[in-house]
């Protein structure tokens, strides 16, 4: 019994010093954690790797949790082995069955733990290794930034002794400029003293021409405004100059031909007469080829027609004012062997207004005169 006891006891230190192995090993994991987190932090480009041992390490923790579980149920069952030794013998030897099954376990759980630890180590050996090299690619560029950073402080110092050299040379030629300044300002201060003394004297001879040309802009302002109201007036006037300088006056007649009693006629129009010969076309209002006076400025007009004709027809002539009637001659057949008829008319034309003669239907002549002039223009 009591050698039964002493083994039991000597098992569960055994247990125990592989549950403190296995504390032990959490608190390597939590560091390891640590460094893992410091690392990643640190250096980005071994993200990969790390993943990998953190899962490693979930591993190797789940493990450790078993093991937990196992030294509690261990516990267990060696408080109910030492309550049941009072008991029966039977019942220590069936713990001991179940104690040595327990070590195997324990052992065999050990073994795997070890095998993970071993497997931890590597992968932190390899971390450590990762870690070297980037400590030496970090201090491999900082020793390149360095000497850039040298290089640069070297060049910018060297710009500086040239801006140094550059400022003196410029400061130089600002003193000298300086001097030249004072020189110059003193001839200017001179030359405004001896200025001022002049304006002084223009400022009263200005004072009198003021009021000189106060008294010559007034007469100006009347002169610009009688020159205002004439150039107003001018249009005015040149359109009755441009009036009373026209000058339009004609006198046709009708040439004798083989057109006996009609009188000669256009094609479209064949009651109007043309009066193809002309004495006198002053302005050029007549049109010898149509027949039509056209007028040229607005005006009063003064207008005479005659016609001759035989008896053996109807004579006489109608006086057209755009295509209406105005006045007219008539004379119809009877015992004598010709007549004569004439009228006169006076008419206020406008602009391109235009005059002509027509015969009366199934009337003939053979020959006339048309005449007219401008009596006066209108605005």
């Amino acid at each position: 019994m009591e050698r039964i006891e002493s083994e039991l006891t000597k098992r569960i230190h055994a247990v125990e010093k592989k549950t403190s192995k296995i504390d032990e090993l959490k608190g390597l994991g939590t560091k390891l954690q640590e460094l893992k987190s410091h690392i990643e932090s640190e250096f980005h480009n071994t993200k990969k790797q790390l993943e990998k041992s953190q899962d490693d390490i979930a591993g190797l923790k789940r493990e450790v949790q078993k093991l937990v579980k196992h030294r509690e149920i261990v516990g267990g069952n060696l408080t109910e082995i030492e309550q049941r030794l009072d008991t029966t013998e039977r019942q220590l030897r069936e713990k001991k069955a179940k104690l040595e099954n327990l070590e195997t376990e324990t052992e065999t759980a050990f073994s795997d733990t070890q095998k993970l630890l071993n497997l931890y180590k590597s992968e932190l050996s390899n971390l450590n290794t990762t870690a070297q090299e980037l400590e030496v690619k970090v201090e491999a560029r900082l020793d390149s930034s360095k000497a850039e950073l040298e290089a640069k402080l070297k060049k910018i110092q060297t710009n500086s002794e040239a801006f140094s050299t550059k400022l003196k040379e410029q400061k130089d030629e600002v003193e000298k400029f300086k001097g030249e300044a004072d020189k110059k300002f003193m001839n200017v201060n001179e030359q405004l003293q001896t200025q001022k003394t002049t304006l002084t004297k223009q400022k009263a001879d200005t004072d009198t021409l003021r009021d000189d040309v106060a008294g010559i802009t007034n007469r100006l302002t009347s002169a610009e405004k009688k020159a205002d109201e004439q150039k107003t007036l001018e249009p005015e006037v040149d359109k009755l100059k441009a009036a009373v300088n026209t000058k339009v006056a004609f006198s046709a007649t009708i040439i004798e031909s083989k057109d006996v009693f009609t009188g000669p006629k256009t094609a479209t129009t064949s009651s109007t007469l043309i009066f193809n010969k002309v004495f006198t076309n002053i302005g050029n209002a007549y049109n010898s080829k149509t027949g039509v006076f056209t007028a040229p400025v607005k005006g009063v007009y003064h207008f005479s027609f005659m016609t001759f004709g035989y008896n053996s027809h109807t004579s006489g002539g109608i006086l057209v004012k755009n295509g209406h009637y105005q006045v007219s001659t008539w004379e119809f057949t009877g015992p004598d062997i010709s007549d004569t008829t004439s009228n006169t008319v006076i008419l206020e034309l406008n602009v391109t207004d235009c005059i002509n003669i027509i015969l009366w239907e199934g009337g003939k002549i053979h020959t006339g005169v048309f005449s007219g002039f401008l009596v006066y223009p209108t605005l």
